[in-house]
């Protein structure tokens, strides 16, 4: 009885927050959403920010989230550096667009807007932030924290300008953008396998040189 009292105030600030934004989300107005007395909140977690920030929680652990959907397909997704350019722009349309386009963005401008006037949420949204970051890294093969959070920076923005702006063409947009990522990993991957192998011939002439000048090796010279 306990947890799903829980769980529908939690749906209930979610599809509020969605729905009626910030500034429409009132204890009385989650209460509502959650068909639930408004005092229950107080009860059950003490005040409309630590439910917020529990619901922000929620979500930074995956739970109802697109990549929640994805976490357990990860391993068969391999990274962009591999894709073709058919495989490339498929993924990003059925993974990452759909991630900058559903509720969820709405949800994600609402968690930013809340940061500025409530501190527990805004730790939880960093968690989340975080956590984006690397799903990000999963599914792109990208580990250098830099480009992480470029890589993230970039989306978010097109996820904050086509709230604005739902007529643009963020699809295009986003594709073009991992195309650059993908170019970018290939050539990297290209000098390690280089530089790996320029070091595999180094030590094999450094070996040989060795064996043929008796060095380190008793019974020559």
């Amino acid at each position: 009885m306990i947890q799903d009292t829980r769980k529908k105030l939690l749906e209930g600030a979610h599809r509020c927050l969605v729905e009626q934004g910030f500034q429409g989300t009132t204890v009385k107005a989650i209460a509502k959403y959650a068909g639930v007395n408004h005092g229950l909140v107080h009860h059950y977690f003490g005040s409309k920010e630590e439910l917020l920030a529990a619901l922000v929680e929620k979500v930074a652990q995956g739970e109802g989230t697109p990549a929640a959907a994805s976490n357990n397909k990860m391993s068969q997704s391999g990274d962009v550096a591999t894709m073709s350019a058919e495989q490339l722009e498929t993924f990003v349309k059925k993974r990452i667009v759909p991630h900058l386009t559903s509720d969820y963005n709405k949800f994600v401008t609402e968690l930013l807007v809340m940061s500025e006037e409530m501190p527990l949420v805004a730790r939880q949204v960093r968690k989340l932030l975080n956590r984006r970051r690397e799903w990000f890294g999963l599914i792109l093969g990208v580990k250098d924290s830099s480009q992480l959070l470029l890589i993230s920076g970039a989306l978010m923005g097109l996820m904050l300008q086509y709230k604005l702006d739902p007529a643009l063409n963020v699809e295009d947009a986003v594709v073009r953008l991992f195309r650059l990522i993908s170019k970018q990993e290939k050539r990297s991957n290209d000098v390690k396998k280089i530089q790996q192998q320029i070091s595999d011939n180094t030590l094999v002439d450094s070996t040989i040189g060795n064996i043929q000048s008796g060095d380190g090796h008793p019974g020559f010279g």
